[in-house]
């Protein structure tokens, strides 16, 4: 007896009779079959793209790696991602707004069909804090170990990196580069230990001056946590040059025959400077 399968429409109801069509003929049928179906999404796929995908495949999954100290939807915003759909959105235009954020150092942006993106990011990571003057008064920035100023404003947060003082830059705002001068001096910090660092509060830049002219060389004006001395160093700061001129500084503080404010180490040899002395 033949299987049949009914298909009512209002009017007219079509028998198919399945065994009385050849296996191989079945087979091509499925095969066109097929092949109009992934027509109709190809065609679907391509009058979303034409027509801007505006509700066509939305983005319903943003993954973020890293938020810094900035709010979700401001990096989304930012991003220019709001709105935008799998199709619309331009990984490459992406890319180049967050990097425009001055906290971020790299950005990778990947698609995830049919409805993720995922925002893999860097941020800068702060080398040192460095005291500036903006219209007379002290800005405080966060700079990474390129020179780069990513951040400024907030004093309390990581007040266990070095502060350097005297670095004078004119215009200080986040994005800002300092000069290969200072950027010299924040890759030699960066590459000393944080319990060398640990025992100054500051550093502060001693520009060499001929005349009129500022020249782009300087040394360094120490001032360590453990004595109210301040010591001038060479800017080829290490380990081990922090540990002798720790040592100097402890050696002055505890001898009373000792009567200086200032100890000038860029030699082999300190030099004790007595108070009121020439410098």
């Amino acid at each position: 007896m033949l299987k049949e399968n009914s298909f009512v429409d209002d009017r007219i109801t079509f028998k198919l009779l399945i065994n009385r069509i050849p296996a191989q003929r079945r087979k091509v049928i499925f095969v066109l079959l097929a092949s109009a179906l992934s027509a109709l999404i190809l065609a679907l796929l391509a009058s979303g793209v034409a027509y801007g995908g505006r509700s066509f495949m939305p983005i319903s999954r943003i993954d973020v790696t890293e938020i810094l100290n900035m709010e979700r939807a401001d990096i989304l915003a930012r991003a220019g991602i709001e709105n935008q759909t799998y199709w619309t959105i331009n990984k490459a235009d992406v890319r180049a707004k967050l990097l425009a954020i001055a906290a971020i150092k790299d950005a990778v942006v990947e698609k995830h069909f049919p409805n993720t993106l995922v925002i893999k990011l860097e941020t800068r990571k702060p080398a040192a804090m460095v005291m500036s003057l903006a219209g007379g008064a002290g800005v405080l920035l966060y700079v990474d170990e390129t020179g780069k100023v990513f951040e400024k404003g907030r004093a309390s947060s990581n007040m266990h990196l070095p502060l350097i003082t005297d670095a004078r830059m004119q215009n200080p705002y986040a994005g800002a580069q300092f000069p290969f001068s200072v950027v010299a001096l924040l890759k030699t910090i960066s590459n000393i230990s944080s319990a060398s660092l640990s025992h100054i509060s500051e550093i502060e830049i001693n520009w060499k001056i001929v005349g009129e002219y500022r020249l782009d060389l300087y040394d360094l004006i120490i001032y360590p946590k453990s004595a109210s001395i301040r010591v001038r160093m060479n800017a080829e700061l290490d380990d081990a040059y922090i540990r002798r001129m720790l040592l100097a500084v402890k050696t002055v503080g505890e001898d009373p025959r000792y009567s200086t404010d200032e100890i000038d180490y860029r030699s082999h040899d300190p030099a004790f400077i007595p108070k009121g002395g020439a410098r």
